[in-house]
């Protein structure tokens, strides 16, 4: 039977749906309550989350459920009811409203909220690799207006991140501040009922706070330090202080002066300094308040370093270097090695593109957007062209040599030349245009070798070419410096390359 299991088998593979069972997860149509499963939308650390329908009116809505091996720990059920709680207790515009609580019929609880449709701020992120000053500010603003309800009510959050950030679609946009699954009442909580101990920290070691990692006294602080984070985050599309190694991340929190988000991205001085202040090691020197950390911030924002919001937005022909990092395995199996090989990548192509004079328009965890705008003078920005070709095709050796130490870890590398739109100052800063869209540009599939658009490397002698992916070329050779007399060039793709 070609190894088809028949009805009489006795071994064969479990069903989609019994491995669900197996696993306590729910299938689709599956009741609890007057609630029927549609399909699973996320799954965490203490629970799952789908979307449901009620069954008397249709209603669309969102389920969380215990996980079934918490289920039978007292603690974790308080903890879970606990969230409940505190969600209702508030009632904001900016939490997730919870319309209803119930219990499997295994006895795991469950609540239903409000349905939203969009997707994390951790996702944009990833997208987007870093905002502008006035769509962080925009982002920021309720989640903000949401925590200074909860720590009105005597609530701090501790795991104020990007995934915790609804940001829905459409418009108006709203944004909810979600998972107050580890949030605690600042009220005394000592004894045999409380949820955390002294030397425990329960929490994102991206995120947390000196004190909250130390396991000591915690206020609404910790929540403002997470801010500092993400607002970091947000403004240079990178965390300020990370490692793959837990260790070495937890003595960066408790050691190191965070960096300034300038050093990543043009940025003024006023939004190093809200950034700073909420990242200060002892909390007495953070913002006291979430109100008054989004006060500065919004001055910091509406302020026009050196006239920026008086500046014009202008276009401008650029050059553009994109890496894209494949990570060959399945997205369950990131290990502390890949981890590491990437994080080192991009470290190392951050370091080159920096030094060799680009702008890092967008930077992520696995891709890198690099761009230098070109003179006006036709004859000065093929040269630059020609230089950020060489650049390009040395940081491609480079990785291609790193990459064999870990084959999972594969370097995409992509030049493509047109237009940006920047406003004039004496460090343009790029706000969009064609260069940005790598979508329209980059290949989609795995590429072995430098490749480019055909604009990037028209008129720059001394490449040697080849057919690339659709739409691209190869770059087999890289071109002499500029005071280095030129070879004959050897094309394998014609059409206005000279």
């Amino acid at each position: 039977m070609d190894g088809l299991a028949t009805r009489n088998d006795e071994t064969r593979a479990f069903s989609l749906e019994e491995r669900s069972f197996s696993r306590g997860e729910l299938p689709c149509g599956a009741r609890a309550g007057d609630y029927s499963v549609v399909t699973p939308i996320a799954r965490g650390g203490c629970g799952a989350v789908y979307e449901a329908r009620q069954l008397r009116s249709g209603a669309r809505v969102a389920m969380k459920v215990l996980h079934g091996t918490l289920a039978a720990s007292p603690k974790m059920v308080k903890r879970f009811l606990r969230e409940i709680e505190v969600v209702r207790r508030l009632n904001h515009p900016g939490i997730v409203e919870i319309y209803d609580v119930g219990e499997l019929a295994d006895g795991r609880p469950f609540y239903v909220m409000e349905h939203l449709d969009g997707l994390t701020l951790d996702v944009l992120l990833r997208q987007e690799g870093r905002f502008s000053p006035e769509q962080a500010l925009d982002l920021l603003e309720p989640v903000c207006s949401a925590l200074d309800a909860a720590h009105a009510a005597g609530i701090i959050h501790r795991d104020v991140k990007g995934s915790n950030i609804f940001v829905s679609r459409g418009a108006p946009r709203k944004v909810k501040l979600l998972d107050f699954g580890i949030a605690k009442l600042m009220e005394a909580e000592e004894g045999p009922t409380g949820f955390t101990t002294a030397g425990r920290a329960p929490g994102t070691l991206t995120i947390m706070a000196p004190e909250q990692i130390l396991g000591g006294p915690i206020d609404a602080r910790v929540d403002v330090y997470a801010l500092g984070v993400l607002l970091h985050r947000l403004l240079t599309g990178k965390l300020p202080f990370y490692s793959p190694d837990a260790t070495e991340l937890l003595r960066q929190h408790l050691e190191e002066p965070p960096p300034r988000p300038s050093r990543r991205t043009p940025l003024p001085a006023a939004l190093d300094a809200v950034v700073l202040r909420c990242l200060e090691k002892q909390p007495e020197h953070r913002f006291p308040s979430v109100k008054s950390l989004l006060c500065t911030l919004r001055e910091a924002v509406g302020e026009p370093p050196s006239g920026r919001s008086s500046l014009p937005e202008l276009a401008a022909d650029a050059i553009a270097v994109y890496l894209d990092l494949r990570a060959r395995t399945d997205a369950d199996d990131l290990d502390d090695a890949l981890a590491d090989a990437l994080g080192l990548a991009l470290d190392v192509a951050e370091e080159r593109l920096r030094d060799a004079g680009l702008t890092l328009v967008s930077m992520t965890g696995s891709e890198i957007l690099a761009v230098r705008v070109l003179s006006c003078d036709p004859a000065e920005a093929l040269r630059e062209r020609a230089a950020v070709i060489e650049i390009a095709a040395a940081l491609h050796d480079e990785l291609a040599q790193r990459s064999r130490a870990d084959g999972r870890v594969h370097p995409n590398l992509c030049l493509h030349a047109g237009q940006v739109v920047v406003r004039s100052t004496i460090h343009p800063e790029i706000i969009g245009g064609d260069l940005a869209r790598v979508g329209a540009w980059a290949p989609v599939e795995e590429v072995h070798g430098l490749c480019a658009t055909e604009a990037a490397v028209r008129g720059v002698e001394g490449l040697e070419l080849s057919a690339g992916p659709p739409g691209l070329m190869l770059i087999g050779e890289r071109p002499p410096s500029c005071s280095s007399p030129a070879p004959t060039l050897r094309s394998g793709v014609s059409g206005g390359v000279s």
